[in-house]
Parts: structure tokens; sequence; C-alpha cells
């Protein structure tokens, strides 16, 4: 009876190819909902100038 998988060496690295990209997939993922984040923000603070400045007329 044979090895599992033809008894092949796996090289040795510290993390598998997967989790760096999915790493990397995840990082940027992160980093654009900071930007959308900061972006939503000051659209918000952009909105209560413009309400704040429109009751100021009243």
């Amino acid at each position: 009876m044979g090895h599992v998988n033809g008894g092949r060496n796996r090289p040795n690295r510290l993390f598998p190819q997967t989790v760096l990209v999915s790493f990397e997939l995840r990082l940027q993922e992160l980093t654009m909902a900071d930007v959308a984040f900061v972006v939503a923000t000051l659209a918000l603070f952009a909105l209560v100038a413009l309400v704040a400045k429109g009751v100021t007329k009243l």
C-alpha cells in the first residue's frame, strides 16, 4: 500500500498561497470599507452644514 497522494512532499512554506491571497483581499476590502466610511461621513457633515445654512436664512 502506497502513501496518501503518492507520497508527495509539500514545500516548506509558512502559509499556503491561498491564505496569503485571502489575507490580501481581506485587507483590500477593509481599506475600501474605510474609504467608504470617510466619504459617507463627509457627505453627512456637508448635508448638515447645508441644512444649518438654510435654517439661518429663515
